[in-house]
């Protein structure tokens, strides 16, 4: 019982978290920036996920799938000092589960992933204070590349 309860304590909490960083995802100041994903890949993504490196340390990772109502997927990121975002590395991964997206992300938080395939590494330097709206397309036998969604 008391398992069951502590299992049901951290669903709770990280759903908490999950909906503070959805409430928040649209506000970025000068300690933060966003990053907004239209999947255009063709690929059967559950969720995405977002591991992020300074430098060599693993500093955390954020999953996402659309809100209701939307078709992209957010990458909100803050930072102490812009000065991280030079060593900044963010892995890309997409996860395909047989749960719903939501579902999927708390097996994620809890330590269980789904079936996950690594899409890309970012390749620019992201700055505070800002959105960047980028589309995941097929690079052919490149793989998989984010290009600027066009306004």
């Amino acid at each position: 019982m008391k398992r069951l309860l502590s299992v049901i304590a951290i669903l709770s909490l990280v759903l908490c978290l999950m909906g503070c960083m959805t409430a928040s995802a649209e506000e970025v100041d000068n300690d933060s920036f966003l990053l907004r994903i239209w999947d255009e890949s063709g690929l059967t993504v559950s969720y995405l996920r977002f591991d992020t490196y300074v430098g060599e340390s693993y500093t955390g990772l954020v999953c996402s799938s659309p809100n209701e109502g939307e078709d992209f997927y957010r990458f909100p990121y803050s930072v102490d000092s812009s000065e991280e975002l030079k060593d900044l590395r963010v892995e890309i991964s997409y996860g395909i589960s047989d749960l719903p997206s939501e579902d999927a992300i708390l097996q994620v938080m809890m330590g269980n992933p789904a079936e996950e395939h690594k899409l890309l590494t970012l390749d620019f330097v992201p700055e505070c204070g800002k959105i960047y709206d980028m589309k995941l397309v097929s690079g052919g036998e490149d793989g998989w590349l984010l290009v600027p969604a066009e306004e």
